[in-house]
């Protein structure tokens, strides 16, 4: 195992990312999916974060929402993030744009 800068090992059960900046870059997320509708916003925020987020970095987020409610997350980001924690059915390898349930678009194998 290589040596920290301070020459000190690091810690098996450090966070991976300080939740703070964690907070900050789930709302840049969710600040892209905004202008999407009610619905499909909270989606995408909870598809971008399962599809492209470390699962130390989700479960670090998911920790902070648990602990304290989700303080300073947008409200459509805290809604994306409580799906992501929420045991719902993951769609498989769906990664495309949010879409409203039953507009009949079928992403590749769904």
């Amino acid at each position: 195992m290589s040596a920290t800068p301070a020459g000190r090992e690091p810690a098996a059960s450090a966070p991976v990312m300080d939740v703070e900046r964690l907070v900050s870059m789930a709302n840049q997320i969710g600040d892209f999916f905004a202008a999407y509708p009610a619905g499909q916003r909270e989606e995408g925020v909870r598809n971008h974060l399962r599809n492209y987020w470390d699962p130390r970095m989700r479960t670090t987020l998911l920790a902070h929402v648990a602990a304290t409610g989700g303080k300073g997350l947008h409200a459509h980001v805290l809604a994306g993030a409580r799906l992501l924690g929420n045991g719902a059915p993951e769609r498989a390898a769906y990664a495309g744009p949010p879409r409203a349930e039953g507009t009949g678009m079928r992403a590749r194998g769904e």
